[in-house]
């Protein structure tokens, strides 16, 4: 058998075919950067006959078991239990009260979509026990779903190491979990029987599935950014349509739904709590913003005559550190944190203005925070602020972090220095490390965050 490698020019050329098959048949798209990470998996999955002759068979027969082998590669993500806590705070403190008093007799039902290997899931279930639903006699269940089988399965067999823990606190791992072999823990039984996983794509169509008004709770987090745009259309409309009257929906901090008629016309109006943003369905709100794809950066208009050619190669260099940002971002965001962080590795030099340091310190800081390793998330939040003290960002992230560890005072003073800045923030960050809100939307998320943490 003839060993190729991913640069190979014979494999890379068959890439733009299975870009094709995975839109078609699982509604995933990769663009030209993650050319590496497409080849190396067709070259993993081909089999003895190689990449081209799979290819071909699965054009020609898109078997389940050829297509699940391509879900198998390209979907695992990074995720872990109590992943961004303040969503699950958010529903337990704020929002499961009032929707367990109007719970009907059918009790709630949560939906998962995206599940991996069933971490959220699991804390999801978790949560709505600890908010008390069995002692009122309210039924609830958790469905959980995801296009990978080998995550599924994981999920099933429930058995989980020390890193997918990391972020959960001590207290809850010893009242919600039990061992099962030293490093290895299972969720509760109470929890487990709970939670119903089910392979299914968000982006294709299944009537039977997607029912009017079916889930009280939905998390769909860090998965929209991964569908091609009919199949991103296509899970907006099964989102919003199965999510009932008075219920919530939770997606990733990159993701929201302006521009999305389907959310206005369906009534969800943005609304946060616990330092997240959240849509609740009720009244015809604007929706809020829509980020993807992200907007390439605006090039600079070119000038007619330089006066320097330093000048004209300063611009250049500036441009390419402001893509490789950008890339770099969208790593993180999707979840491949240490190719996110590999880039901005790249982007620190001598040579790098203070600016640009303070933006790439603040997305290695929210890729420590993807991760659940969060004194090393505020170590860089603090450095990206004193790099240039007119950034904004950095001030929000200290004072939701602060307030999360319950030191009132640090997260008033953040969150009131993030609020004073946000003023004269600019567009251009904004845009980027906004997570597709506006500068309103974040002010009030700080106004309203101050009041609630008081001393």
């Amino acid at each position: 058998m003839t060993r190729t490698s991913p640069s190979d020019p014979a494999l890379l050329s068959l890439l733009p075919r299975l870009r094709a098959l995975l839109a078609a048949r699982l509604g995933l798209q990769f663009d030209d950067r993650q050319d590496d990470r497409l080849a190396a998996a067709l070259t993993r999955v081909a089999g003895p006959g190689g990449p081209e002759r799979f290819l071909d068979q699965t054009e020609q027969a898109p078997t389940r078991a050829r297509l699940d082998a391509l879900a198998a590669e390209l979907t695992v993500g990074e995720t872990f239990f109590f992943r961004h806590p303040e969503q699950f705070d958010a529903l337990r403190v704020d929002l499961l009260p009032s929707m367990a008093r109007g719970a009907t007799s059918a009790g709630l039902r949560a939906l998962s979509a995206g599940c991996a290997s069933g971490e959220e899931a699991y804390t999801l279930a978790i949560t709505l026990h600890r908010a008390g639903l069995t002692a009122q006699g309210i039924d609830w269940q958790v469905l959980a779903v995801d296009l990978n089988p080998a995550a599924l399965a994981r999920a099933a067999a429930a058995r989980y190491g020390e890193w997918s823990l990391r972020a959960t606190p001590p207290e809850l791992r010893e009242l919600w979990f039990r061992a099962v072999e030293p490093g290895v823990w299972t969720p509760l039984p109470a929890i487990r029987e709970r939670v119903r996983f089910e392979p299914r794509q968000l982006g294709q169509p299944d009537a039977a599935f997607w029912t009017p008004e079916r889930f009280d709770i939905i998390f769909c987090r860090n998965v929209l950014m991964y569908l091609e745009p009919t199949a991103l259309r296509q899970a907006i409309h099964h989102l919003v349509g199965s999510l009932a009257p008075g219920g919530v929906l939770f997606l990733g901090h990159a993701e929201t739904l302006r521009g999305q008629s389907e959310a206005q016309a369906a009534g969800l109006t943005l609304r946060q709590a616990h330092g997240c943003f959240f849509y609740r369905r009720e009244g015809a709100d604007e929706a809020p913003a829509w980020p993807f794809p992200w907007p390439a950066t605006a090039p600079e208009p070119a000038m007619a005559a330089p006066a320097h050619a330093a000048r004209s190669d300063a611009a250049r260099d500036r441009h390419a550190d402001e893509a490789l940002l950008d890339e770099a971002l969208l790593l993180v965001e999707a979840g491949r944190i240490e190719d996110g962080l590999r880039a901005c590795a790249g982007l620190i030099a001598p040579r790098t203005p203070a600016a640009l340091q303070a933006e790439v310190l603040f997305l290695q800081g929210l890729a420590m925070e993807e991760r659940g390793q969060l004194p090393a998330a505020e170590w860089h939040h603090q450095r990206a602020a004193a790099k240039d003290a007119a950034f904004a960002l950095p001030h929000l992230r200290l004072g939701l972090l602060a307030r999360r560890r319950g030191e009132i005072v640090a997260a008033r003073r953040e969150l009131g220095r993030a609020l004073a800045l946000l003023d004269d923030e600019s567009p251009e960050r904004l845009r980027r490390f906004g997570g597709g809100f506006e500068r309103d939307d974040l002010r009030r998320l700080c106004r309203d965050e101050i009041l609630e943490a008081r001393a």
